[in-house]
């Protein structure tokens, strides 16, 4: 009788059920071949995110003042209740809407099909619902990383997941593919070229993320929307910004309250944005 594989062993592309390839070191691939691999680049170590926009930690539940609405760029972390098949309810695919998630790996999506449909989706977001398990790991993130004991903390209310074109995740994956490359951070025990999880803080000009509001806006000055767009392209960013020795620069933050004083409402609500999303640092 063939013994059971472990969930962990398992390649991480909706419905395989193939253990995850092994090199000559020891060392395990997410994917069980160059297939699932090349068909799920926006799986490729991903990472629960939360409040803001293009990743962040903040999400589902009623509007509260002081809280906040948070967006996420991680498809591992996003689901959808609205027009999906009867008896299904969050536990829907956020693409279809008429197959279940994949549980096992706390997916998005339902297959690879769905996977590929997202990011011929994007720019857009889609809310993830309270009872998701990512809920929890996102809001938990958020609120123990709020460091600042003279800034009253926010909870988060709203979190979104980003959808992001196959271009943008292509040229990340490349970016820190190379990074690991040079640093083996993978042979330290580390995350492939050090990725991490990481907040900012940005101007929203719009009501992106209050309940009921999905759009994004055409304003060019909004930052939040701008980003949700472009993936941080430095020429639309005016929040964790700056000139260091490399030039201008992206700043983002481990530490959720100091992200917060980046944060601004242009147009009053009682919610604010905040991103959580994937840097290679």
């Amino acid at each position: 009788m063939q013994q059971e594989l472990p969930s962990s062993l398992i390649c991480v592309a909706p419905g395989c059920t193939n253990p995850r390839w092994q090199d000559h070191n020891g060392d395990y691939n997410q994917f069980c071949s160059k297939r699932c691999r090349n068909a799920n680049l926006h799986l490729q170590n991903a990472t629960v995110a939360g409040a803001g926009a293009a990743s962040a930690s903040t999400e589902a539940g009623e509007t509260v003042a002081g809280g906040y609405s948070a967006f996420t760029n991680d498809p591992t972390a996003a689901f959808v209740a609205e027009n999906v098949q009867p008896g299904l309810g969050p536990n829907a695919c956020v693409i279809c809407k008429t197959a279940p998630y994949d549980a096992t790996r706390k997916s998005l999506f339902c297959d690879i099909s769905c996977a590929q449909r997202s990011m011929e989706m994007a720019p857009g977001i889609i809310e993830i619902p309270q009872s998701h398990p990512q809920f929890t790991d996102i809001s938990n993130q958020f609120q123990t990383k709020w460091r600042h004991t003279n800034v009253p903390f926010k909870p988060a209310k709203h979190i979104y997941f980003i959808l992001i074109s196959a271009a943008s995740e292509a040229a990340y994956v490349a970016y820190r593919t190379k990074v690991e490359q040079e640093g083996n951070f993978l042979k330290r025990g580390w995350t492939e070229g050090n990725q991490s999880r990481r907040f900012y803080g940005a101007t929203r000009q719009c009501m992106l993320g209050d309940p009921g509001n999905t759009e994004l806006c055409p304003n060019q000055t909004c930052d939040l929307c701008e980003i949700i767009r472009t993936s941080f392209d430095l020429q639309f960013q005016r929040g964790q910004t700056g000139s260091g020795s490399s030039g201008y620069e992206l700043y983002t933050s481990a530490t959720s309250s100091k992200s917060d004083s980046y944060t601004t409402n242009k147009t009053p609500s009682p919610l604010k944005a905040m991103l959580m999303t994937k840097v290679v640092v």
